[in-house]
C-alpha cells in the first residue's frame, strides 16, 4: 500500500495525486443479505485467494453484528480453495457460540493469561488442524495481536466500530511514519489498546494489520480498494524488473486500464515489448504485481529520449506509493541508460495531476517526438496531455 508526508490528519483516499489506478466501485453501506456471494470481481477474488494461500489470518472481533457475521461467513467460504486458516478472537463464550453457528468453526479455546510454551504448542496444533479456530479472550484486539505473534501469523485484521483511520478511511499507513497521527486518531476508540495491538502485531512479525469495521472484513480481504486502513511497519512494496512470469498479470492490469479509459489498447506483442526493460511494483511478501511501467526508448527514432509507457497501479496500493516508486525507479533507469529526457502522454486527469505532482513539466504535443502520434486515435489525441522530465 511510501506516501507523501502528512502533518497528522488523514487525507481522503483521493486527496493527493496518485498514479493511474484501476478501481472497483463498491458502495459498502449497501451490503446486505441480498448482495452477491462475495465482494469484489472475480479477478480480485482470485488475486486474494492466491495472496493468502496457506496463510493464517488472525481476526479480532470484539463486537459481532449480524452483518459482520454474514460477511465473515462469506469471507471464510471464499477462501475455501486457498488452504487459508482463520483464528477468530472474540470477547465472550456467547459470541464464540454465534461464530460457531454462523461459520462452522471447528474448535474453540479460552485464551490463557499468559501464552507459555505449552499453551502456544497447543495453539499451533489447534490452528493447523482446524481451518477455523475461535479463541475467547477478554482484551480482544491486544490478545489477537499476541496470538498472531505467538503463531508467527503474517496477516492480522482488527475490527472496530470506527473503522479505518480517517473519514473516508485512509487506505494505507506506515507505523514508523504515522504513529503519532494514529495515536491521536485512535484515542477516542472503544478499545484504548487498539494502537498497542497494532504495534504488537507488526513489531512481532506480522506483515500487515488491517483496521476496519467488523461488517467490512469481506471488503477488506477481497477488494483492491478495501474498506479500512492497511497498516505496515515500513514499506509494503519493492520495485523489480518485469519477467516472463508476469505477462498474464500484466495483460490483466493493462486490460483493466483500457476498460477504465486510462490506457490505450495494446496487443500482446506490444505488452511483451513494453515489459522488456520495464519495472514492476511488487508486494514484498508474495511478489504479486501491484503496478507496472515500461520505458520505451527505440520506438520514435529520437536519440536520448524515452517514454513512460503504460503506467498503471492496483488502486489498493496507490496509497503505498506504487506509482511514485515506479516513476523514481524508471527515471534512474533512464539516467543509467544515458537518456537526456523522458516524456509521458495521458488522457487521464488523475494521471496528469500525478505527473505534475511528481515534478514533470506539462508541454505541448509539438514537444513530443512526432512518431508518437502516428496512428494515434483521433479522440484520444484531442484529449492528450504531454509531460516531460529532463534528466
Amino acid at each position: 500500500m511510501a506516501r507523501s508526508p502528512i502533518a497528522g490528519t488523514p487525507r481522503p483516499r483521493r486527496g493527493r495525486p496518485v498514479a493511474p489506478t484501476v478501481r472497483v466501485e463498491h458502495p459498502r453501506d449497501a451490503m446486505d443479505g441480498s448482495r452477491a456471494q462475495s465482494a469484489g470481481t472475480e479477478a480480485e477474488h482470485a488475486f486474494f485467494v492466491e495472496e493468502f494461500r496457506g496463510v493464517t489470518i488472525v481476526i479480532a472481533l470484539p463486537v459481532l453484528t449480524d452483518a459482520a457475521l454474514a460477511g465473515l461467513a462469506r469471507s471464510i467460504s471464499g477462501f475455501a480453495g486457498g488452504d487459508t486458516r482463520f483464528v477468530l478472537v472474540t470477547g465472550s463464550r456467547a459470541d464464540a457460540a454465534r461464530l460457531a453457528a454462523a461459520i462452522g468453526a471447528d474448535r474453540a479455546l479460552d485464551a490463557p493469561n499468559t501464552w507459555a510454551v505449552d499453551e502456544l504448542a497447543e495453539l499451533w496444533i489447534a490452528t493447523t488442524d482446524a481451518r477455523v479456530l475461535v479463541v475467547v479472550a477478554e482484551a480482544t484486539a491486544l490478545d489477537a495481536a499476541r496470538i498472531a505473534v505467538g503463531l508467527g501469523a503474517s496477516k492480522v485484521v482488527l475490527t472496530d466500530a470506527g473503522g479505518g483511520w480517517g473519514d473516508p478511511p485512509r487506505s494505507f499507513a506506515e507505523l514508523r511514519v504515522h504513529r503519532r497521527a494514529l495515536e491521536r486518531a485512535l484515542a477516542d476508540r472503544a478499545d484504548p489498546l487498539l494502537l498497542q495491538a497494532i504495534e504488537t502485531a507488526l513489531r512481532g512479525g506480522a506483515f500487515s494489520v488491517n483496521l476496519c469495521r467488523p461488517e467490512d472484513v469481506e471488503l477488506e480481504l477481497f477488494t483492491f480498494d478495501g474498506a479500512g486502513t492497511l497498516i505496515t511497519l515500513g514499506g509494503y512494496l519493492q520495485v523489480t524488473d518485469l519477467r516472463v512470469d508476469d505477462l498474464p498479470a500484466a495483460e490483466e492490469l493493462v486490460a483493466r486500464g483500457v476498460a477504465a479509459g486510462i490506457l490505450k489498447p495494446r496487443t500482446r506483442q506490444q505488452i511483451a515489448r513494453m515489459m522488456i526493460g520495464g519495472l514492476g511494483a511488487r508486494l514484498i511478501r508474495t511478489g504479486h504485481l501491484a503496478g507496472l511501467v515500461g520505458l520505451e526508448v527505440d520506438a520514435y527514432g529520437v536519440a536520448g529520449v524515452g517514454e513512460v509507457s503504460a503506467l498503471i497501479t492496483v488502486s489498493e496500493f496507490s496509497g503505498a506509493g506504487a506509482g511514485g516508486l515506479l516513476i523514481s525507479a524508471l527515471l534512474k533507469r533512464a539516467l543509467d541508460r544515458g537518456l537526456t529526457s523522458v516524456f509521458a502522454v495521458t488522457v487521464s486527469d488523475d494521471a496528469a495531476a500525478f505527473f505534475l505532482h511528481r515534478g514533470f513539466t506539462e508541454v505541448s504535443r509539438d514537444d513530443v517526438p512526432p512518431g508518437k502520434w502516428t496512428g494515434y486515435h483521433p479522440e484520444r489525441l484531442a484529449r492528450a496531455r504531454c509531460f516531460t522530465w529532463v534528466l
